[in-house]
């Protein structure tokens, strides 16, 4: 396989940490071993907080540091140059965590215990993530989905079913506006927010092994994503218009006050909907994105996973921290607090709003997000929307393919 620029300056990072000295996560009591839980989502903290003081209740001999910093993926690479390497580190699935399980800065968790408690679907997403033969350096704790919420009132009102192909949605778009209903909200006004009609659209029609084989020279962005694109501005048509004028929040707020029937985002945006109207009838599906139903795949990621890293001084003590945490009662009390869909394998009761996305989550009918394959200098949300604007489909494939083959040049 061919090794990228991005990894080998991790693996310069690692040789870096390892003669710099090891992290040093140490508590004021010397009678308890310390270790420090690093987590990107600083939203999360207060849970964490709660897991970690009720691990120490059950072992009273260590001590849990969480550490969870506003610019985390900056204040980690900081860490990491330092040789000051938390003992566990929790990220999303980005190319970030690939460089640096690719730089052997992780414990490989192949095998583990702990990585048997995973759903099978999420092992092979990461492994996939990886590309290092089937190996995996991280355990999947919690999933994100991303699909298209919908108002029950309007669609009941005017007498939709839920849309099960591309044909389908835009029948039920064109019904709608003939209805005097605005059928999307769209917030465009924030480039990341087009990656919630890009995931689902750009997953769907690639394969697993898409991405490398664009490495290898096989495939190309041409032929895979000439369709996703012309989808993707296909659903501007449904929208309340001036759709680079209002951002995340206009559009959660807007469809949450009954401003439009449909609204395409994930699950994190729920607790927003409802806080804004607890009253709302809100229901989820997968997106549609093919012309036969039983091509659809629900858009999936890993939005967070734990990794101990192999500079860890308690690696013992970070592993029963993690059987803890991937335990059912605590992967239960984290997800009802995150609004969160757990990537461990546990009995777990998805809140009424979601419930249109089960059957495809039990069975695992998943794609892997794109988002995680994309090295950050590809700018792949800002590309589209300047090419929503300005329809040079030339300029956005030779981005693309510019960066993608200086990334991944030997």
């Amino acid at each position: 396989m061919k090794i990228s620029k991005r990894v080998t300056a991790a693996i310069l990072t690692a040789a870096l940490c390892a003669v710099t000295g090891i992290g040093c996560s140490s508590g004021s009591d010397p009678d308890k071993t310390a270790i420090e839980v690093f987590v990107f989502k600083p939203e999360s903290v207060e849970i964490f907080q709660e897991l970690g003081a009720k691990f120490e209740e059950e072992n009273p001999d260590i001590k849990v540091y969480v550490n969870s910093p506003g610019d985390a993926y900056a204040i980690l690479k900081s860490r990491m140059v330092k040789g000051n390497p938390p003992d566990i580190v929790g990220l999303d699935a980005t190319q970030t965590y690939v460089d640096y399980a690719k730089a052997d800065i992780y414990e490989d968790m192949t095998g583990s215990d702990l990585i048997k408690k995973v759903k099978p679907s999420y092992v092979q997403m990461l492994a996939d993530m990886e590309g290092m033969g089937g190996t995996v350096h991280a355990i999947p704790f919690a999933a994100n989905v991303t699909g298209i919420m919908y108002n029950k009132e309007i669609f009941r009102k005017s007498g939709l079913d839920i849309p099960a192909t591309w044909p389908e949605l835009i029948t039920l778009c064109e019904n709608l506006q003939s209805a005097q209903e605005t059928p999307f909200y769209l917030g465009y006004k924030e480039d990341w927010t087009i990656n919630s009609a890009w995931n689902p659209l750009a997953g769907n029609f690639t394969s697993a092994d898409f991405y490398q084989n664009v490495t290898d020279g096989k495939e190309t962005f041409e032929e895979a994503y000439e369709e996703p694109l012309n989808r993707i501005v296909k659903l501007n048509d449904f929208s309340q218009g001036d759709i680079f004028s209002y951002n995340y929040n206009n559009a959660t707020v807007g469809f949450a006050n009954g401003e439009s029937a449909m609204y395409m985002q994930g699950n994190w945006a729920i607790p927003m909907i409802l806080q804004t109207n607890p009253d709302m009838d809100l229901g989820m599906f997968p997106f549609p994105a093919m012309d036969d139903a039983k091509d659809n795949r629900l858009c999936s990621s890993i939005d967070l996973m734990f990794s101990i890293t192999k500079k860890s001084s308690h690696p013992e003590e970070s592993v029963r921290f993690l059987e803890f945490l991937t335990s059912q009662e605590n992967v239960n009390l984290y997800m009802e607090n995150q609004f969160g869909i757990p990537a461990i394998n546990c009995d777990f009761e998805f809140p009424q709003a979601m419930e249109g996305i089960v059957d495809d989550f039990n069975n695992e009918n998943i794609v892997s997000s794109p988002q995680a394959y994309y090295p950050s200098e590809m700018k792949v949300p800002v590309t589209i929307q300047t090419y929503m604007i300005d329809s040079d489909k030339d300029k956005l494939f030779k981005q693309f393919n510019t960066v993608w083959q200086d990334v991944h040049e030997e």
